[in-house]
């Protein structure tokens, strides 16, 4: 298994590689429904190079300026928690 960032196929569907994903979504230049760039975890055959690191999808996530809040206090979940709990679903 490794970490990598996807796309959606032509059609919507989730490509068959992807075990667990739809994480991180940020915007790209391409055509719906490929307009969205997306982590998530992948059978090692998948196409894509896989994110190296901890600290490689940490430095991907500063990147994009992500912030996530705890949707009932608002308060800023701090990204490095975020990349872990991502990160962890490797196993």
């Amino acid at each position: 298994m490794k970490l990598v960032i996807y796309n959606l196929n032509t059609d919507g569907t989730i490509p068959n590689y992807i075990t667990d994903g739809g994480y991180l979504a940020s915007t790209n230049n391409n055509p719906s429904p490929q307009d969205y760039d997306l982590v998530g975890v992948a059978t090692d055959d998948a196409p894509q190079t896989a994110i190296a690191s901890e600290a490689a999808l940490l430095a991907y996530c500063q990147s994009k300026n992500f912030e996530f809040k705890n949707p009932i206090t608002e308060e800023v979940i701090p990204l490095e928690t975020v990349v872990s709990s991502i990160w962890s679903k490797l196993g």
